[in-house]
Formats: structure tokens, C-alpha cells, sequence
């Protein structure tokens, strides 16, 4: 019986340090692995970063119209963070979108305008 409650005390804090080691380390990974990670990662709050879209850095890889971007973005305090997400088609080059993020994970993202954004990001964001 000890031996089966240590190797489940061993396993627990085996996994739950490899998955902490994954959340501190995949916080601005933009691949799939590292924002399906940020979904489920409970120390990465939900927050509102703005990106200036830029069409040059857009891509129809399916061929179906929906366009993957990969920009900078910014957070409310003006510190940049990468950012990948699909537009569900091209979206209007240097219009500003507010996108609300867990991470690099984008949960929605919403047209936005300049003088709706923190002044440090706006000042930063052109």
C-alpha cells in the first residue's frame, strides 16, 4: 500500500512540474503546441492586445480564403508579444484590431480604433 501511495505522490509531482516547466516556458509561442498550451495554462491571465494589420505579413495558406497573420502586438502596458492568428478572410490593411488573447492563443479579436487604445500603445503601435 506505501508503495502505491508514493508512486502516486512521485507521478503527480512529476507531471504537474513538467506541465508548470511547459506553462512558464510557452507563454509567447506562437505554434500550435505552445497555444494550445496557453488555452488551458491557469497561471496566463486573458488579456487585450492591439496589432496594426499589415497584409505583407498575411498568407491563404488553405486556399480558401481565411488568411493567417503573424504580427506584433502589444499589451496595455506597450510591451510587444508575437502573435499568430487566422482572419476569416483579408482583413483592411492598417486597421487596428483589438485582439483578447490567454497567452498567444487568440480567443476573438474586434476592430478598434487608435484613440480607443492605452496612449503608450498607440504611441508604439505605428
Amino acid at each position: 500500500m506505501k508503495s502505491i501511495f508514493r508512486f502516486l505522490v512521485s507521478a503527480v509531482v512529476f507531471l504537474g512540474g513538467g506541465f508548470l516547466i511547459l506553462c512558464f516556458t510557452m507563454k509567447d509561442n506562437t505554434s500550435e503546441l505552445g497555444q494550445g498550451i496557453n488555452k488551458i495554462n491557469i497561471l496566463v491571465p486573458e488579456e487585450s492586445r492591439y496589432v496594426k494589420i499589415d497584409n505583407a505579413h498575411a498568407k491563404d495558406e488553405d486556399g480558401y480564403g481565411n488568411y493567417d497573420y503573424t504580427l506584433t502586438s502589444y499589451d496595455k502596458k506597450g510591451n510587444e508579444h508575437p502573435i499568430k492568428f487566422t482572419g476569416m478572410g483579408k482583413l483592411k490593411q492598417d486597421h487596428y484590431l483589438e485582439i483578447t488573447t490567454k497567452g498567444t492563443y487568440v480567443e476573438t479579436y474586434k476592430e478598434t480604433f487608435k484613440d480607443k487604445m492605452p496612449q503608450i500603445v498607440a504611441d508604439k503601435i505605428d
